[in-house]
């Protein structure tokens, strides 16, 4: 009868420890199962043909690697995350500039460095069919919206024409609301209410492209903008719809006050998709116009050189469009050998956009900024995941520029890489 009660009195306390840690690994795993990881990314390697810059080198390019964390308080509560790692590391980006800056180098500092948090709020579920995203939110406007992932499109590198003239993965600042209704829930919308852009980022080239605020630790919040898109979709292979961008003024944004009228802008699309295999068809026409564009572009000229940005002069107007059309020949979703499990799509695609489609004032409107491209390319999905890219792009511009070769305006550009995400 000892022994039993000194072995008791020996083994409770380690019961009572076991049963302490085995408490501590249910709440440990508990609070584990309520992450989420997935990721995504591209590299690409480019080869350069071009009569405008005879000497431009071919490249590679670890053009980005995302980590999305989430975590999730309740069924009504939780974290999105979004964290990029873009062009392979960090530090300053050093571009020879040839057209915008009479062959300058130009160094860029994003946050010094190229490691960024895209997306980090706190979304709530106010009901089964309406939800509210508070923080760094994807702004709600064109098809990258949707269409953001490299394994979302058919090219090897993002859409031309959006790239060109809008921020890359436009994120901002503010509140997202998203909602459904009708029958079934095919009519989908989304109102955003967030930090306006900076405009002394502004230029010829790219438009309002630069004007994402990226380049210092705070972001200036004295002007917004509001965002709105609606969409339709009667099933899971179609979708269209359109999407709106305002702001009254974003002189405020401005690193230093020094511009004092207002510059309001204005921007609209319309974007449609069609998924159904063997076929990919998706298009998008985009207008944008801006107050005051002659005023900003003088002030613009006598930015600090410390400032990093082009200092040329911007447009009024700024119009774009696309059309993609895409065939799967091979695999279980494509024209032939459906007992192939791995798919193959070629594609081809027309681009148009002209950041300078109107001027103000005594701007001159650069010929140069209007720009067409045609490419083709193919898609092979090793699995759904993983894809082989490689696309063939002819673009030509407006006007020759100071470099070109025997007043060239063709800029041929090859470019092969892959694309995944987990």
């Amino acid at each position: 009868m000892i022994k039993k009660s000194l072995i008791l009195l020996f083994f409770c306390p380690i019961c009572l420890l076991a049963q302490r840690d085995t408490l501590s690994n249910n709440t440990f795993l508990a609070k584990l199962s309520r992450f989420s990881l997935s990721g995504y990314g591209a590299m690409n390697y480019y080869h350069f043909d071009w009569q405008t810059d005879s000497v431009k080198r071919d490249a590679i390019d670890n053009e980005r690697f995302i980590v999305d964390f989430g975590y999730r308080w309740t069924d009504k509560i939780k974290l999105n995350t979004e964290i990029e790692f873009e062009h392979g590391g960090t530090g300053v980006d050093v571009e020879f500039d040839r057209f915008e800056e009479f062959g300058e180098f130009e160094y860029e500092v994003s946050k010094g460095g190229e490691v960024l948090v895209e997306q980090m709020n706190i979304e709530f579920a106010l009901r089964p069919k309406l939800q509210l995203k508070v923080g760094r939110v994807k702004v709600p406007f064109a098809l990258m919206f949707r269409r953001d992932e490299p394994t979302d499109y058919l090219t090897a590198a993002a859409s031309e024409m959006e790239m060109q003239i809008l921020p890359e993965n436009w994120t901002e600042n503010g509140l997202l609301l998203r909602g459904e209704f009708g029958e079934k829930s095919r009519w989908q919308y989304h109102v955003a209410f967030v930090n306006g852009l900076d405009n002394s980022g502004f230029n010829s080239a790219n438009w309002i492209k630069r004007g994402n605020q990226m380049r210092f630790e705070m972001v200036n919040a004295e002007n917004f903008a509001l965002a709105g898109r609606l969409d339709y979709r009667p099933n899971d292979d179609f979708s269209v719809g359109i999407s709106a961008y305002g702001s009254r003024t974003i002189s405020g944004n401005r690193p230093k006050p020094d511009l004092k009228v207002q510059t309001p802008i204005g921007l609209g699309e319309v974007h449609v998709q069609y998924t159904k295999a063997p076929f990919c068809i998706s298009g998008m026409a985009f207008y944008g116009i801006m107050g005051n564009s002659e005023a900003l572009s003088n002030q613009n000229r006598n930015l600090s050189n410390n400032l990093n940005v082009k200092r040329t002069p911007v447009g009024a107007a700024a119009i774009g469009g696309f059309a993609e059309v895409g065939l799967v020949v091979i695999g279980d979703k494509g024209l032939w050998l459906k007992d192939f499990k791995q798919n193959c799509t070629l594609y081809g695609r027309f681009d148009y956009y002209d950041t300078q489609f109107a001027t103000e004032g005594l701007i001159f409107n650069n010929p140069r900024w209007e720009r067409q491209s045609w490419t083709i390319g193919a898609v092979y999905k090793i699995i759904d995941e993983v894809h082989l890219k490689t696309q063939y792009t002819v673009r030509t511009v407006g006007a020759p520029a100071p470099t070109s070769v025997n007043g060239g305006r063709a800029e041929r550009t090859l470019i092969a890489g892959f694309a995944f995400e987990f």
